[in-house]
């Protein structure tokens, strides 16, 4: 009888698109433990404010504004981030 062994997967890149509160607390510390945190916003307030902790371990790679509702004040926004590097002495 052959055992099963357990397979794990281990993932480096998360998608977070979160309300317009933004990432609580406890998620947004989660989300800093990937290497790369993809990040949509409806929110720039709530964007900023999570950006300054993210930015923290990680640098932002890419940024866009994406204007789906014309003539209205509400934009999207994508972030890519991805973890800075350390440098070993």
């Amino acid at each position: 009888e052959q055992e099963e062994q357990e397979e794990r997967v281990f993932f480096d890149t998360v998608l977070v698109d979160p309300p317009r509160a933004g990432l609580d607390d406890t998620t947004r510390r989660l989300v800093g433990g990937y290497d790369r945190v993809l990040y949509i916003s409806c929110n720039p307030e709530a964007l900023a404010r999570d950006l300054r902790e993210l930015l923290v371990t990680h640098e932002m790679k890419k940024f866009a504004v994406f204007d789906h509702f014309p003539f209205t004040r509400h934009v999207e926004s994508g972030v890519y981030l991805q973890r800075r590097e350390v440098k070993r002495l």
